[in-house]
């Protein structure tokens, strides 16, 4: 679904707002959801920085939505993986993510970024939900021992080192 410029900049100013709250003690304490969490469903969020999407490549809208479901363990590493609704109407799956909860005063401009048929509020619930038109799942928390996609926990790094007689030592982490 097509977004415009002007809705791009407006999800941008929030995303900004969101990650320079932040630098505030108080706001990263009670916002940022922290590992061995998830977010809540319905509940209005910024993710962290997205591969492939650092500089809103695909969409500065992609970074703001709110949680449709939550499919616990079953993310790459181990992580949730969260259904989040966007506000062109996306549902993409994030895993392996960081999420900041938006606060009461940033709440109705994030909800303005919304088309008018989408919110937590009209969502169907009782229908399944799938990633990728696969693995279907009914509710808001699924526990782990649904069917679900095998997350793709291939090696982040591969640090060569040279040592001073050339040999060489290879660490894949």
């Amino acid at each position: 679904m097509g977004y415009s410029k002007q809705k791009q900049k407006e999800c941008k100013k929030i995303i900004d707002m969101v990650r320079n709250y932040t630098e505030q003690s108080k706001y990263t304490k009670h916002n940022m959801i922290h590992f061995g969490e998830h977010p809540q469903n319905s509940e209005y969020i910024v993710t962290g920085i997205q591969a492939g999407n650092i500089r809103g490549e695909l969409g500065w809208h992609k970074y703001i939505g709110y949680v449709v479901q939550v499919r616990k363990g079953v993310g790459a590493f181990g992580s949730d993986l969260i259904l989040i609704r966007h506000p062109n109407g996306e549902l993409n799956s994030h895993e392996n993510q960081m999420y900041y909860r938006i606060n009461e005063e940033l709440k109705s401009k994030t909800k303005a970024l919304f088309y008018k048929k989408i919110g937590p509020e009209k969502e169907d619930y009782s229908q399944p939900y799938t990633i990728a038109g696969k693995y279907p799942a009914i509710g808001k928390i699924i526990e782990s021992d649904v069917p679900h996609p095998i997350p793709d926990n291939s090696p982040l790094a591969k640090i060569t080192t040279i040592c001073s007689d050339g040999s060489k030592t290879i660490t894949i982490c």
